[in-house]
């Protein structure tokens, strides 16, 4: 029997190099695409890593999905599809949000769509982040089933792709969503990785005492495995996917834990009235937003994600566990420590 072959888009990046390295383990074909620049060497400070879709054995072929050129050859024969290539950065401008997210997850789904042959699965990196935040409806996890209320232009741009991908199902296309939420695990440079790498660089970590919100984990490997999962059972087909392992684990929990794993000293310290202060802080992350750009350089603060503190995110993970899928990382407490482990053999952190 054929191996399947598998197309993997954003593939040089954080997530998509952990795909390949799934889908090799798994014994697929792999079809890699991503920007044409991203495939020209490694570079930590891009969160690019085309050694890794090498190393994996995969057929690369560059591709600009706001500005296609062959979309027809590169879903050819392809058994499934894994769209992971978007822009992930809460600073973006809408119109590179949109051209990117929406109008190239457009384009794919065409391309598909188009195809003499349909892939047998679809599946979207969506976003956790589309519900909104957990002080909107307190008192209750996030499931599936809830109403979207994306709180900024990067997860209305996920929603948007999320939507387009869904309606597709009236042209016959079979699909599968993700809605991963605080993604870490090697190779990570933003988000997730920003809070671990942060974290582990403090000698002194601390957090007031009422910082009780719960952050959602999950590791990138349970995030790829879940996908190839989904793609392959027959319950993963046309349904929406929290991907989120099963981790309690407060703001301030978060740090103590860290603090542990690194030798530091955790302070807790006193209680903040938060929701007060938040409006002076995401001015602050506006103001630094502003003058960072003017330099070209990205902001350490930005005011998108001021509103994400100390919000008390839970997330309902048992559609993606009925399907059978278990987490290798089910506990954060184990996959940050091994993530840890990886960033100072490969160089990113220095030993303590």
């Amino acid at each position: 029997m054929d191996r399947p072959l598998s197309l993997v888009t954003g593939s040089c990046g954080f997530m998509g190099t952990m795909m390949c390295e799934v889908l090799a383990e798994a014994g697929h074909r792999i079809r890699a695409t991503d920007l044409p620049k991203a495939h020209e060497k490694d570079d930590r400070v891009k969160g690019l890593f085309p050694s890794v879709v090498d190393r994996a054995g995969a057929e690369f072929i560059p591709e600009d999905l706001a500005h296609p050129r062959d979309l027809a050859g590169l879903v050819k024969d392809v058994d499934h599809i894994f769209h992971i290539a978007a822009v992930f950065n809460y600073s973006a401008p809408w119109d590179i949000l949109y051209r990117v997210n929406v109008l190239g997850t457009e384009a794919l789904l065409d391309a598909v769509l188009a195809s003499s042959r349909r892939p047998k699965r679809f599946v979207l990196w969506g976003a956790g982040g589309v519900y909104g935040l957990p002080s909107w409806r307190p008192g209750r996890p996030f499931r599936e089933s809830d109403a979207v209320l994306p709180a900024n232009p990067y997860l209305k741009s996920k929603w948007l792709a999320e939507h387009a991908v869904m309606q597709a199902e009236s042209r016959g296309l079979s699909w599968s969503i993700l809605r991963p939420t605080t993604v870490y695990g090697p190779r990570a440079v933003y988000g997730g990785g920003q809070m671990v790498m942060a974290a582990a660089g403090m000698k002194v970590a601390a957090a007031p005492k009422n910082f009780t919100g719960r952050i959602p984990f999950v590791h990138v490997k349970d995030v790829c495995r879940a996908a190839l999962h989904v793609a392959t059972v027959p319950s993963g087909a046309n349904r929406i996917f929290n991907t989120s392992d099963d981790t309690q684990m407060t703001t301030a929990g978060y740090f103590q834990y860290m603090a542990s794993l690194t030798g530091a000293k955790f302070v807790e310290l006193p209680a903040i009235p938060l929701d007060k202060m938040k409006p002076a802080i995401r001015t602050f992350a506006e103001t630094m937003q502003k003058v960072t750009g003017m330099f070209g350089k990205p902001s350490p603060v930005e005011a998108d994600t001021i509103d994400y503190l100390n919000e008390d995110f839970v997330y309902a993970n048992d559609a993606l566990k009925s399907t059978g899928f278990q987490f290798t990382y089910p506990d954060a407490r184990d996959g940050l420590r091994d993530t840890l482990r990886w960033y100072r053999e490969n160089g990113w952190l220095q030993a303590k």
